[in-house]
């Protein structure tokens, strides 16, 4: 009964950071721009990962497309955007593998009247013994 009543008060993520430590992240170029192409960065490790939104305009309140490719070999990804100008909530999306290395999913982030939010865009892998991930910083639609 007791274990029972623990797992009421113990978070699973909590479990994983206290046996694998924080999340290791390496920021991507702030000059690449999402609009145009993918964004790749090397992670600590070495490992490359590019980043990639589709529709290219990143709407507000229209699906998008991620895609993640890397050397990461894991089942699935997730990533977790916020706006860093604006409080717009805390999104994590899923990312399921497609193809050795390719994950992609999809989801929405939600419209403001002021326009031009500034969002990150942070894609963790969560593996056996670490886990580490990417920054990536791009504009949304006006």
């Amino acid at each position: 009964m007791g274990l029972l009543g623990l797992t009421f008060f113990i978070d699973s993520s909590d479990v994983y950071r206290w046996w694998v430590g924080e999340t290791h992240f390496v920021y991507a170029d702030p000059t690449c721009d999402l609009h145009v192409k993918s964004c790749e960065v090397k992670l600590s490790d070495g490992h490359k990962v590019l980043f990639d939104i589709e529709p290219k305009s990143i709407p507000l309140m229209k699906p998008l497309s991620f895609t993640v490719t890397s050397e990461i070999d894991l089942p699935s990804i997730e990533i977790k955007l916020f706006a860093t100008n604006m409080n717009m909530g805390f999104h994590t999306f899923k990312l399921t593998k497609i193809s050795e290395g390719r994950y992609q999913g999809e989801g929405i982030l939600p419209t403001c009247v002021v326009g031009n939010m500034i969002w990150e865009a942070h894609v963790i892998f969560n593996e056996n013994k670490q886990s580490q991930g990417a920054i990536f910083t791009f504009q949304t639609d006006k």
